[in-house]
């Protein structure tokens, strides 16, 4: 995936639904309170940096599919 930018001037604004924006605020939320709580030395599965980095890794491909659905609806 790229991050495609636009020059400033032409900058277009994007509406998000109060309800997608909630979502992608619970997602990130959700993914940084994994990873908050890694514990190096637990044997606990939610609590290992595997699983972190993947419940990560999910968090931010779902944000990201989400916001890029509202860029094409804008388009």
């Amino acid at each position: 995936m790229s991050l495609d930018t636009k020059p400033l001037e032409t900058m277009n604004y994007i509406q998000i639904p109060d309800y997608a924006f909630d979502t992608i605020i619970y997602l990130l939320k959700n993914g940084y309170d994994v990873c908050d709580n890694v514990d190096y030395t637990s044997s606990e599965t939610e609590k290992t940096p595997q699983y972190a980095n993947g419940y990560s890794r999910a968090t931010m491909r779902d944000v990201i599919e989400k916001l890029n659905y509202y860029k094409e609806q804008a388009s």
